[in-house]
């Protein structure tokens, strides 16, 4: 029931985690240039909120008694900010708008199983 809830989680790890590296860490990868654009003060910012996605989701991975605490605040903050994310740029072909609105679809899945299944 909650493996949905580890996949979100595990999902942040892996895609927060990587850009939040490569954006604030490597900004010469040209890779990186198409989806985010060229280096900036502004993509350092964003590899911050993105690396603080990654961990808090690595703390909720390791922390089990923090679960549920940890996921309920971080998914409706991700299901929020990439929703507007993909209304403030408008644009649908770029392909970080499209992977975020797939995870907002993953991570309102897992919020909705966190809130049925919530500790009493």
């Amino acid at each position: 029931m909650f493996a949905i809830v580890y996949v979100s989680l595990v999902i942040n790890v892996i895609v927060a985690g990587f850009w939040g590296i490569v954006l604030g860490f490597f900004p010469r990868v040209h890779f990186r240039d198409w989806p985010y654009g060229v280096d900036t003060p502004g993509s350092r910012i964003l590899s911050s909120l993105y690396l603080t996605i990654a961990f808090l989701s690595l703390y909720a991975l390791m922390e089990p008694k923090q679960l549920y605490s940890v996921c309920l605040f971080l998914f409706g903050f991700q299901i929020i900010y990439k929703s507007l994310s993909a209304i403030t740029t408008r644009d649908f072909r770029n392909p970080v708008v499209l992977s975020n609105l797939l995870i907002v679809i993953i991570h309102f899945i897992s919020l909705g199983c966190l809130l049925k299944h919530r500790p009493v």
